[in-house]
């Protein structure tokens, strides 16, 4: 159960990094917007606990495809108008050259602009 709880702690990091408009938050800072403790979230990141139900729908809720986060397979991004909303405000930010192409999410957002 480890290695799993390892796999989506590390997705929850890549997710904390471009969550922001494709800028990376602390995990205190990505804690208070998820209304959970930065203890909480850095225990998730490193594999120690199991990521709640309660902090998927609340991803959800903000854009993030749960689906994502617990296998890998599928969008980063969820089917849902937070969803939408939140990769063409990252889309936007790549075409203004406010974010660099430094990460494996924002590069296949900015792969997906000339879709």
């Amino acid at each position: 159960m480890e290695n799993i709880n390892q796999e989506i702690g590390n997705r929850l990091r890549e997710i904390r990094d471009i969550f922001h408009e494709g800028v990376k938050l602390s995990a205190d800072q990505f804690a208070f917007i998820l209304d959970e403790t930065g203890d909480k979230i850095r225990n998730y990141e490193l594999g120690r606990a199991a990521v709640s139900v309660r902090l998927l729908r609340k991803l959800h809720e903000k854009g993030i495809n749960p689906t994502y986060l617990i296998t890998g397979e599928g969008e980063i991004f969820a089917e849902n108008r937070a969803g939408k909303k939140r990769k063409e405000i990252i889309k936007q930010n790549i075409e203004k050259g406010k974010l660099e192409a430094n990460n494996k999410i924002i590069l296949a957002v900015a792969g997906s602009i000339d879709d």
